[in-house]
């Protein structure tokens, strides 16, 4: 009896062996099908497609709602937060794509608002990978969910010695990234802004939402990372961190066309006429016909190119690096990556802050980073330095007033200001001060009756910039009194300069 119940112990014990070694009742034949079946409906594409993860792996918090939903205004000790990455090093990293920063996060839109599935009408025609949406109108700080340039406060119209600004608006998404060019102004002051993985159209004449564009979740992950109109304001180029162009017809709410070609962020867009430049994290200058979306020729930087800019003239395009490295290209943009400049010119800091002067086809003007903070005026036919002055602050942006002779920069720590400066000289005229956070871009309208600033603290500032005309001058009848915003202003304009022709 005993013998009899060992053996059937040991029965016991062979057969859980087989039953836990047994092969599976389905091949990978069959789960390949499945898979191929799955991808060709449809339904959205499964999680573990390349479809999916747009062949990439990083992760992003922009569409974690947990994330934002998190109070990260009080980040613990050792962790980054993006105002308090306001003196950075200026080094960009070598990832392809930038995400928003991590303090921003709990800034953004529901995740279930951004993926949004996008209206039937407004499907592109050539392709699922992005979608337009229009805007419902401007909204206030009193609705449930903040959307972008929702008014927070209205500043009262009244004298007063510290210049306020005219509206104070939310922009969540905003990346805290100074080798980014997120904002430009257009025809009819109509500001793109490019906000994570879309781009808002604001009316600077309504102070209304005209529209957005996105990214779709599904087909990419990546964010919007440059965005520049072109000269009549017809089209509008879009850069995003991995290497695409798409030129959109704001008009007709439209996709046209996408040229590849990047193989990391395109950071820096500009126009020439038809042409339109872009420059990559890689340092690679690309020039598309953006009427046929056909190159038309490149240049190869050591460093990655954060700056592009063509002269008003179109004759001289500007590029600058993350080396320091001021360059000047002639207008015909070559074929080959063989393509040289035809002057060099070195900074301390990153050349990201340039702007040809509207008069003047020769000059440039130039803002040092955080551990420069020098203005400089170029003559790029001699490669001389015309003027120079300290901001002692990290100059992230700047912008020509044509009308006034005049220039607005845009600076970080200490004080997260914007300047005026009188030209030639570089006298001081002005100093705004609205932003608790380093004033990441300008827009100034085509009338220059105003200035729109963004800043790394997700908030945009609209601020009076009345100009001031011969009527102006104390002796006048009809002299209109002196705009707050501007306090330091000359009563009436200087005299033109003759050396500074039109």
């Amino acid at each position: 009896m005993h013998i009899a119940t060992l053996k059937k112990s040991r029965n016991i014990r062979a057969f859980g062996t087989n039953r836990e070694h047994r092969t599976p009742t389905f091949s990978y034949r069959r789960f390949k099908s499945r898979i191929v079946r799955r991808l060709n409906n449809d339904e959205l594409p499964v999680a573990s497609s390349p479809v999916t993860t747009g062949w990439q792996h990083s992760y992003t918090s922009e569409y974690d709602t947990v994330c934002q939903r998190l109070p990260l205004d009080s980040p613990p000790d050792g962790a980054s937060h993006s105002r308090s990455h306001l003196g950075d090093t200026e080094t960009p990293s070598n990832q392809d794509r930038v995400a928003p920063a991590e303090g921003d996060c709990c800034d953004l839109p529901s995740g279930r608002a951004q993926q949004e599935a996008p209206p039937h009408d407004r499907k592109n025609s050539t392709g699922q990978d992005c979608y337009w949406k229009d805007s419902g109108g401007v909204e206030t700080a009193s609705c449930s969910r903040l959307q972008p340039f929702t008014v927070l406060d209205r500043t009262p119209n009244m004298h007063c010695n510290q210049p306020e600004p005219k509206l104070r608006m939310i922009i969540p998404g905003l990346q805290d990234n100074y080798y980014l060019s997120l904002m430009d102004r257009g025809r009819r002051s109509l500001v793109a802004l490019a906000l994570a993985s879309s781009v808002v159209l604001w009316s600077g004449e309504t102070h209304r939402l005209q529209g957005s564009i996105h990214l779709h979740p599904h087909t990419s992950t990546c964010s919007i990372t440059s965005v520049s109109w072109s000269s009549d304001g017809s089209a509008l180029a879009i850069g995003t961190g991995d290497g695409e162009i798409q030129l959109w017809d704001v008009e007709s709410k439209s996709k046209l066309r996408s040229v590849h070609g990047h193989l990391s962020q395109v950071g820096a867009l500009t126009w020439n006429q038809h042409l339109i430049s872009s420059g990559s994290l890689l340092g690679s200058i690309h020039h598309h016909d953006m009427r046929a979306g056909l190159p038309v020729g490149m240049a190869q930087l050591q460093k990655g190119v954060c700056s592009l800019e063509w002269s008003p003239s179109g004759h001289r395009l500007a590029s600058g690096s993350t080396d320091g490295l001021l360059c000047i290209w002639p207008s015909d943009p070559g074929v080959t990556s063989r393509a040289l400049p035809t002057s060099s010119i070195p900074h301390p800091t990153a050349v990201k802050a340039l702007g040809w002067c509207p008069w003047q086809s020769e000059v440039v003007a130039v803002g040092g980073g955080r551990t420069d903070g020098m203005l400089r005026i170029w003559d790029t036919s001699r490669d001389t330095c015309l003027h120079s002055i300290p901001t002692n602050s990290q100059i992230c942006s700047l912008r020509w007033s044509r009308r006034r002779k005049e220039l607005f920069t845009a600076h970080g720590l200490p004080h997260n200001h914007i300047n005026c400066w009188t030209f030639p000289s570089l006298t001081q005229q002005a100093q705004l001060q609205g932003h608790t956070g380093r004033v990441l871009d300008l827009a100034l309208s085509s009338c220059e009756k105003w200035i729109l600033s963004c800043g790394s603290d997700q908030q945009a500032c609209l601020w009076d910039n009345q100009l001031q005309d011969t009527r102006s001058s104390p002796d006048h009848p009809n002299s209109p009194p002196q705009h707050p915003s501007l306090p330091h202003q000359h009563p009436s304009l200087p005299p033109q300069h003759p050396s500074l022709p039109h």
